[in-house]
């Protein structure tokens, strides 16, 4: 089969990289597979093993107009028995004019409804939809008009080699949030802030980008030279680096799936998450591969860091297994050649755009983007600090 994974651009890193996972297996899998841009290369996928599967590109500015009818284009010189879209809004009016010949699968990545909400208004002209975890499917799958079509299928990813050394690794914490409020940067503070209160010797390894005010707060902190900051890194790079700590932080208020849950757990650390209803909830196995602490108690989060610290080494297989056989990337690929194989016997739809005009794209109101600058910063405050109020808006991101 001719089979393409669609993404808007290869910046977003967590999608780009399970679309880039399933087109090598599927690849391996025999067919001819290939990972489709909307926008060109931005290099991000330079470094990463295509497995012989193809990457092309629209060659288009993120969001462009124009993007429905070049897919169409792209599609006539290239035809696909299977096309899945994932996270490409700028695509999504396309959907209603492809060919009944290509089977279209939707594919939801997160639980806040701009990311969904296509996927029901098209269902008709859609062979199926595939969330990544059943906390993403619980958000409108009581609203997919046929079920048999709907199948969660976890994301995967390819892990480098498991660590060797079983050594005793130092008191260290992986943290890859950046500054992002919504993935816990302003608790990684406040645990902190425990840690010292406590003399704790701890290192602290903390990823991603970072605004230079908060950069400050966090140099700031007492202690702050056990803290390293390493911006925006490669993925082998924040792989090694897990192999290296006992324990990382998954502290987002929303959260999918978790792929950098995974990876950090492929590699022998123990995970420390909120005790909320989020994709890393059906990652972890509560006292076996990961710890879970109340939502917003700061103080019990710390003892419990201290608690994953101190299991991490009878942990430590127990975890790197967990992710390793059940949530790499041929793992996920089995799913979706098994979802692939049943929607085969059903019959190839009629798409009621067929008569009419395709239409461009128009990217839709962000009334938030609205509000006056400083009230827009005081709103992420006042959400960074408080997990309760970030979690009951979790799913008003894209307003």
């Amino acid at each position: 089969m001719n089979v393409c994974w669609l993404v808007s651009d290869d910046r977003g890193g967590g999608v780009v990289s399970v679309a880039l996972s399933c087109v090598r297996q599927a690849h391996a899998a025999g067919h001819r597979a290939t990972l489709l841009l909307g926008s060109p290369p931005s290099g991000w996928l330079a470094g990463e093993d295509r497995g012989g599967a193809v990457i092309d590109s629209l060659n288009l500015a993120v969001g462009a107009a124009e993007t429905p009818r070049a897919l169409l284009q792209w599609l006539s010189v290239h035809p696909q028995d299977v096309l899945v879209f994932n996270n490409c809004p700028e695509a999504e009016p396309a959907i209603a004019y492809l060919p009944s010949q290509v089977r279209c699968i939707y594919a939801v990545h997160d639980t806040a409804r701009q990311y969904w909400i296509a996927a029901l208004r098209t269902q008709r002209d859609l062979d199926g939809v595939v969330p990544v975890s059943h906390v993403v499917a619980d958000r409108f799958g009581s609203r997919w008009s046929s079920p048999e079509t709907l199948r969660v299928i976890y994301a995967g990813s390819r892990f480098p080699p498991a660590p060797t050394s079983r050594d005793r690794r130092p008191e260290s914490i992986l943290f890859c949030g950046g500054d992002n409020a919504a993935k816990g940067a302003d608790d990684v503070v406040a645990l902190w802030k425990c840690l010292e209160r406590e003399n704790q010797d701890v290192e602290l390894h903390w990823y991603g980008d970072m605004e230079p005010e908060f950069e400050r707060r966090v140099r700031a902190l007492p202690g702050s030279a056990r803290i390293h900051l390493y911006g925006r890194r490669p993925r082998e790079e924040i792989f090694s680096r897990a192999g290296r700590c006992r324990v990382t932080l998954m502290l987002s208020r929303v959260e999918a799936f978790g792929m950098v849950t995974v990876e950090a757990m492929s590699m022998g650390c123990v995970p420390v998450a909120w005790d909320i209803a989020t994709g890393t909830r059906e990652i972890i196995q509560e006292g076996q591969t990961g710890l879970f602490a109340p939502l917003g108690d700061h103080a019990a989060l710390w003892h419990v860091v201290q608690s994953a610290m101190q299991a991490q080494p009878s942990m430590c297989e127990a975890v790197m297994r967990r992710a390793r056989e059940d949530f790499g990337e041929a793992t996920m690929w089995q799913g979706y050649a098994a979802f692939l194989a049943a929607l085969a016997d059903r019959p190839r739809l009629i798409r009621s755009g067929r008569d009419g005009s395709l239409p461009t794209y128009h990217p839709p109101r962000r009334y938030y983007q609205l509000l006056p600058a400083r009230w827009r910063v005081a709103i992420r405050h006042a959400v960074g600090r408080c997990p309760r109020l970030g979690y009951l808006v979790r799913d008003m991101r894209g307003w």
